[in-house]
């Protein structure tokens, strides 16, 4: 079985629900209407609900216009999306139940517990915590083994990448499940065996951003061209080969000889933290606040994220299909 065809499987949930209708759970819940017949978005404040109902529909229109949504219509996938700001109502007979509130153990923790309540035992438990084990999340439930994380990378919808976390105690059969329902979902899963902070995405991220904020205080380059370092030197080839398959092309050899020079020049995080924490205490938080890195004044927020977001719906919907056909390659010459 190719790729394609593996990814066409869908295996509908009756329902899903997602607790936290921010940005974030919003757009998990877009991927979630391809992959179940009702899902529920639930916060406490109703215009967060109506908001994200405006941006379900942005969302599903304009991967409608790129083709990414395999033939469904952004109407019929829009009737699946309910909202409450009732916790039973959006967990009542759901089949998953993926948590997205703001990144604190402990509201986190309490949240499980009142969904154990309510759900069956049966139901999957997911977190999209991008940092916090999926381990210490457990230890407020009384069924473990059904709960793990799938942390997805922002924007959700677009980011073909989601990862699926095991913690201590979470069964092989919960992993394999998630694994099997997020591929129905048009994403890429990808598992991660130990429930290290950061899991792989921020880890790898945060070490790229750290370097570039210490070479951006060192004064080595400016914010711009770091940036066309990663976008235009880093980022085509990372697309079609990531970091570790592109020394292997390269070969280890010369590679072990570079890094045997330049890794003892990489340095730690407290000199890039501190002038991070500079900009953020004189209140130049980025494009909201019209400085950061950058100098954003005179541009409207919505409008830059807009046009960001249109780049990269492209971009992923071109590398998944170059990734698709390499693993179709593969697959086919195997067979010879």
């Amino acid at each position: 079985m190719t790729v394609n065809e593996e990814m066409n499987r869908v295996e509908l949930l009756d329902k899903t629900a997602v607790i936290g209708a921010g940005l974030m759970g919003t757009q998990i819940g877009v991927v979630l209407a391809s992959g179940s017949r009702i899902v529920y978005l639930m916060s406490r404040h109703e215009r967060t609900l109506q908001r994200a109902l405006r941006d379900s529909r942005s969302y599903l229109e304009q991967l409608s216009q790129h083709g990414l949504l395999r033939g469904a219509n952004p109407e019929t996938l829009m009737k699946r999306i309910k909202t409450t700001r009732k916790l039973p109502e959006a967990l009542a007979g759901a089949d998953m139940v993926v948590e997205s509130i703001p990144e604190d153990l402990g509201e986190k923790q309490a949240l499980y517990e009142r969904i154990e309540e309510t759900v069956t035992p049966e139901c999957l438990l997911v977190s999209n915590t991008s940092s916090l084990p999926i381990s210490l999340l457990a230890e407020s439930v009384r069924h473990p083994g059904r709960m793990a994380g799938s942390h997805f990378v922002q924007p959700a919808h677009i980011v073909p990448v989601v990862e699926v976390v095991a913690g201590k105690q979470t069964d092989g059969e919960t992993i394999e499940k998630l694994t099997r329902l997020w591929k129905g979902m048009d994403k890429i899963p990808l598992k991660v065996n130990r429930d290290v902070p950061g899991f792989l995405v921020n880890r790898l991220q945060h070490a790229l951003i750290r370097e570039a904020v210490r070479l951006l205080a060192q004064g080595v380059a400016s914010a711009e061209d770091i940036d066309l370092a990663v976008r235009l030197g880093l980022g085509p080839r990372f697309a079609t080969a990531g970091p570790l398959e592109q020394r292997d092309l390269n070969g280890l050899q010369m590679h072990r000889q570079v890094a045997g020079y330049l890794w003892e020049f990489l340095d730690g995080f407290q000199e890039p933290f501190r002038y991070l924490d500079r900009l953020v205490e004189e209140g130049n938080t980025g494009l909201e606040s019209g400085r950061g890195f950058y100098d954003w004044r005179g541009r409207q927020p919505s409008l830059v994220r807009n046009r960001k977001a249109d780049s990269l719906v492209r971009l992923c919907g071109y590398a998944m299909r170059e990734w698709q056909n390499e693993k179709n390659t593969v697959d086919d010459s195997s067979k010879d």
